[in-house]
């Protein structure tokens, strides 16, 4: 292994590293905010919420090109090259934000409801914040300083978790929910000037070569809403906001660990992938070793999730949420198969094709859509969480099939990286199941507190032991096993 791909590799894990302690950290906020508003608010007031994020979501679309995917990729580029993104985003979010303004009514009028219609021309003043933002904190991505990516985002989320709780207490009503992302928005422009000297200004100069590549990220962007937001959207149309509510609430908690922990892995992985683009070989082991470790972070996270749902659902929320459970469940091992596959978009991105990966989201979408709808009628919200597990499941071979013809690793060799946490995940959810079934506590918190001990243990015991088998391999488990062992003799 050259002396370039050590060192590489070696800022790709600090930078994993960071974006790891950001997500749990950022996760760990959201976590307590959300226990503690789902007793002082009602579902209604979080589906009047999640539909209007939704529709915000929609029109945001639009505006997605993303330019700062583009700046990360290219090894060239210059000053007019963050200004023009700059630019774009502002014109964006101004255009945007006029036009979800003058819509409001409309939207209100369409889901039969005056709240959403208040709520949707509120939250067309986080278009305009967006548009704001320095765009040369890229820089922190580009250069994998991650730490600095750290303090952006989690300030910012620190200060707007005591501005809801408090408006929550004072309000009780979906305002709160609102005003807090507003904050948020707010701080996140404030800190990214304060955290970066580049002072962007007003330049069309690179427009070309911007949109060359990012049309694609943009039809992404479409076909990605699809998959996140559109069952919000129609299940407020069809069903209820209630029904919104617990999908909302059920998605966030199903995805509590692999969605957030693996997409900001993704994040600190991406520019590695982009530095030795040139070499397929490189990016060809790249991407494998990285895909062990997503499988070995994102198989028992999901699944434990699944496992301990009875537990975590009247926990966090509280009694009146318990119809969340089974959506849960569902969504969990779905966001589980999906985050297995989710570095490959990256690898496309890296290789100046970003084409491939909207043709994924193009099959996925076909599949979702119509497979959601059917099941929404039999099962209601339940049914749309089944679409999610069963599309997820058919894209994960999809994907494999396609990684095939793009970084030539066969079937089995893509196969063969998830056997072994697969084995380690199977033997954790044999363990907790038991004791689940047979020696659960009355209390819920001790019982979860036992479920997880004991899936923690059952896991990484079963993975050491096979690595053991396998004659210690040089690999991730090597490299905690020295670090652990560095840490003992210090």
């Amino acid at each position: 292994m050259s002396k370039q791909v050590k060192e590489l590799k070696r800022a790709m894990a600090v930078g994993a590293a960071w974006m790891m302690a950001l997500r749990v950290s950022y996760r760990l906020i959201g976590l307590v905010s959300t226990v503690i508003l789902a007793r002082l608010l009602t579902p209604d007031d979080f589906g009047v919420a999640a539909i209007a994020m939704s529709v915000f979501a929609l029109v945001n679309i639009f505006t997605q090109f993303g330019f700062e995917t583009v700046l990360i990729q290219r090894k060239k580029f210059n000053v007019d090259d963050y200004n023009t993104a700059w630019t774009y985003n502002l014109l964006f979010g101004f255009a945007s934000a006029l036009v979800l303004f003058f819509s409001s009514e409309y939207i209100g009028q369409f889901y039969d409801n005056k709240d959403i219609e208040h709520v949707t021309i509120a939250t067309s003043i986080l278009f305009i914040l967006h548009g704001l933002r320095n765009i040369g904190v890229v820089d922190f991505q580009k250069n994998l300083t991650f730490d600095k990516e750290f303090k952006l985002q989690i300030v910012p989320k620190f200060i707007s978790f005591f501005v809801i709780i408090c408006l929550a207490f004072y309000l009780r009503n979906f305002w709160a929910l609102v005003i807090g992302g507003i904050v948020l928005k707010a701080m996140e422009v404030v800190s990214s000037y304060l955290m970066h000297p580049f002072r962007p200004s007003f330049s069309l100069r690179k427009s070309k070569d911007l949109f060359g590549f990012s049309k694609w990220l943009f039809v992404n962007n479409v076909l990605a809403f699809i998959d996140t937001k559109s069952p919000e959207l129609i299940l407020g149309k069809l069903m209820s906001p209630h029904a919104v509510a617990i999908y909302s609430l059920a998605s966030e908690i199903g995805k509590l660990t692999t969605g957030e922990v693996i997409a900001n892995l993704n994040r600190a992985i991406y520019p590695g992938y982009a530095k030795v683009s040139s070499d397929l070989q490189k990016l060809r082991d790249l991407y494998m070793d990285s895909v062990r470790v997503i499988a070995l972070i994102a198989m028992p996270l999901g699944t434990g999730v699944a496992l301990v749902s009875a537990y975590i659902v009247p926990i966090m929320l509280g009694d009146q949420w318990l119809v969340a459970i089974e959506p849960v469940v569902y969504i969990a091992l779905g966001g589980s198969v999906t985050a297995l596959k989710s570095n490959s978009n990256y690898v496309y991105l890296a290789l100046g094709k970003p084409q491939i990966g909207t043709a994924e989201l193009f099959i996925r979408g076909m599949i979702f859509v119509p497979l959601m709808v059917y099941l929404m009628d039999i099962n209601g919200v339940v049914g749309v969480a089944q679409s999610f597990l069963i599309t997820s499941i058919l894209m994960f071979f999809v994907s494999i099939f396609i990684l095939k013809a793009v970084l030539h690793i066969s079937v089995y060799t893509q196969l063969k990286l998830y056997v072994k946490p697969l084995v380690a995940t199977l033997v954790m959810a044999l363990f907790v199941g038991m004791f689940t079934t047979q020696f659960a506590a009355g209390n819920q918190l001790i019982s979860l507190l036992f479920a997880v001990v004991i899936g923690v243990v059952s896991y990484v015991g079963t993975v050491l032991l096979v690595w053991l088998i396998l004659g210690k391999a040089d690999g991730f488990e090597k490299q905690a096993m020295d670090v652990c062992m560095a840490r003992l003799r210090r």
